[in-house]
C-alpha cells in the first residue's frame, strides 16, 4: 500500500515516520506518528507522540506533516481527526495538500559528535602526487547539517580556506569519503577553536576551483551533488526525529 502525492519523488508507505506540527512559532506543538492504513478520506496514523512545545493536536487542527525521502525533506498540510479502527484509537489525517520540498537552505542542524579529518588545499596546489602533499588533521565535529559542520580546530584554518573534508560517517551512509568545503566562519567559544565548513556540492565545484584542477582531484569530491546531500540532509533529519523521542531537544 503506499499514496502518490504531486511534487513528491517518492510515494508514501505503510509505517513511514512522519512529524506534525500544530501551532506557529515557539509553542508549536510537535508530535511524531507512523502510517497504518491509506483510505479514500485520508491517511490512517498511529495514536501521535507527543515530543516537544505548548500547542495540543485538537480535534480538526491543521497540522504541518514533514517527512523525507532519498532526495529531499518535504511538507504539506492536512488535518487531524479521530478515527477508531479495529477497537484502537488510530488517527486520519486529511488528504495532504499543499505537497513541496523543505527548501535547501532550511538545512535541519544538530549536534554530532562524529570523527573527521581536514586537509588544507593550498591555492597554488602541485596536484601531482597531492595525496602525498596534504596533511590532514585528525578532529571531530560540534555540529553538522546537509550544508555543511561545525569541527573543533587547531588554529591552521583561515577564513575562506578551501578544505577536504573525511567525515568517519559518510561511506556508511553511502556518502562519498572526500567532500570539498569552503570556511565560512572561524570563531572561538569558552578557549576552544572552531571553524564553520561549508560543503561544496558537485555542481558549484567550478565556482571555487579551475575545471583543471577539479578534474585532478579525488572523484569522490564531484560525487557529493545534490542527491548526495540531500541524502546526508535526510539521515541528519531522522536523527533529529530520533533525538526528540528520547527527549534529547
Amino acid at each position: 500500500m503506499e499514496l502518490t502525492l504531486p511534487h513528491l519523488s517518492q510515494p508514501l508507505k505503510l509505517w513511514e515516520k512522519l512529524e506534525l506540527v500544530t501551532g506557529e512559532g515557539n509553542e508549536a506543538g510537535i508530535y511524531t506518528a507512523r502510517i497504518e492504513d491509506f483510505l479514500g478520506e485520508g491517511i490512517v496514523i498511529s495514536s501521535p507522540e507527543y515530543i516537544k512545545g505548548s500547542t495540543l493536536l485538537r480535534e480538526n487542527a491543521e497540522v504541518r506533516i514533514l517527512f523525507t525521502k532519498e532526495d529531499a525533506a518535504y511538507q504539506c498540510y492536512s488535518r487531524i481527526k479521530k478515527h477508531p479502527v479495529s477497537g484502537k484509537n488510530f488517527y486520519l489525517l486529511t488528504p495532504p495538500r499543499n505537497v513541496k520540498r523543505v527548501q535547501r537552505r532550511q538545512f535541519v542542524r544538530i549536534d554530532m559528535h562524529e570523527q573527521l579529518r581536514y586537509a588544507r588545499i593550498s591555492p597554488v596546489m602541485e596536484w601531482e602526487n597531492y595525496a602525498e602533499r596534504l596533511e590532514w588533521t585528525q578532529t571531530t565535529t560540534i555540529n553538522m547539517s546537509g550544508g555543511g559542520l561545525l569541527l573543533k580546530l587547531n588554529g591552521e584554518l583561515e577564513l575562506l580556506d578551501r578544505v577536504f573534508v573525511q567525515v568517519s560517517l559518510f561511506p556508511g551512509q553511502g556518502l562519498p569519503e572526500t567532500v570539498a568545503g569552503i570556511v565560512r566562519r572561524v570563531l572561538t567559544i569558552e578557549k576552544q577553536m572552531m571553524a564553520g565548513i561549508e560543503f561544496i556540492v558537485g555542481e558549484h565545484l567550478g565556482e571555487f576551483f579551475k575545471s583543471t584542477d577539479i578534474k585532478r582531484m579525488p572523484a569522490s569530491v564531484t560525487r557529493f551533488n545534490y542527491r548526495a546531500q540531500n541524502r546526508l540532509a535526510s539521515y541528519i533529519f531522522q536523527q533529529e526525529i530520533e533525538l526528540r523521542k528520547k527527549g534529547l531537544l
